[in-house]
């Protein structure tokens, strides 16, 4: 094959199907569930008011918290699609072997967010904000939960069926939580912290992120498997240079492909996923 046709195949190839991804405008608006100015919530009520909120000039549902979550969401809707093709049938051994490739990714996703958020973000907003209890203490069970789905995942896996029901308490939880993060979490950082006060946690977390794990966020930038327009968009919001996209944001997209949704793409075609590209260079 000349160049021009590897490249083109090779980017018909990452575009999934649109009814694979849940792109973050499918998830609606975001409903505030409290009163982010009141005073129960400040620790330092004089010296840290809640006056911030009018300094964040782009929509929460374009936050980057919220947009991570889309992500989440958009990873575990597209695995019950796959559970619920699967079915109750005798799976073939790439089948097992796909959706284990596929869980330890979402596994160190899951592990990695958690992480970030009980490591950098949750000290740092506590620092100002008398949080909700419920929002430090969920990751426990969530974890328990995750870990539950991995032992099937890694044991006997004969059918999909044994796994269903406990992927399913497992998302039910996970997706409650991260709407009560939205609801409650996000317009409070926002009421006592400003825009520049936060990216540098922000840019924390991203330098502590694998790369194909963060390039799963921008594959669920949109239903086109994080197309250029979607990616340049969110950069845009942020105030990352241009250049960015080719050297970094755009290899991780790819890797995050490779790595993770080949294995959704091909469970769900019902045809074992490429082999590995041998001999390229991999961000």
């Amino acid at each position: 094959k000349d160049l021009a046709t590897e490249v083109a195949g090779r980017n018909a190839m990452t575009q999934a199907p649109k009814s694979y991804i849940a792109p973050p405008g499918s998830y609606g608006k975001i409903k505030i569930s409290i009163e982010p100015t009141d005073t129960k919530y400040a620790k330092d009520l004089a010296t840290y008011p809640p006056d911030k909120s009018g300094l964040w000039t782009a929509p929460m549902e374009t936050d980057g918290w919220f947009l991570e979550h889309c992500n989440i969401r958009s990873e575990c809707t597209k695995m019950a699609d796959v559970l619920d093709k699967l079915g109750t049938k005798t799976l073939e051994e790439w089948e097992i072997e796909s959706l284990r490739s596929w869980f330890a990714n979402h596994n160190l996703h899951i592990h990695e967010h958690h992480m970030h958020e009980d490591n950098i973000f949750t000290p740092f907003m506590q620092t100002r904000i008398n949080l909700p209890e419920k929002l430090t203490t969920d990751h426990v069970q969530l974890v328990a939960l995750l870990k539950a789905v991995m032992t099937i995942v890694e044991g006997q896996l004969a059918s999909a069926s044994v796994l269903r029901p406990a992927f399913e308490e497992y998302q039910k939880m996970l997706f409650t939580h991260l709407k009560e993060e939205e609801e409650i979490g996000l317009p409070l950082l926002r009421a006592y912290f400003a825009p520049e006060e936060v990216a540098p946690k922000t840019q924390e977390i991203i330098n502590q992120t694998a790369p194909h794990i963060l390039g799963g966020f921008f594959y669920h930038l949109d239903a086109e498997g994080g197309s250029k327009g979607a990616i340049n968009q969110f950069m845009a919001q942020e105030g990352i240079p241009f250049f960015v996209y080719y050297i970094a944001f755009s290899p991780m997209r790819q890797k995050y492909f490779d790595t993770t949704q080949v294995h959704i793409d091909a469970l769900l075609a019902g045809k074992p996923p490429p082999a590995p590209k041998k001999g390229c260079l991999c961000f």
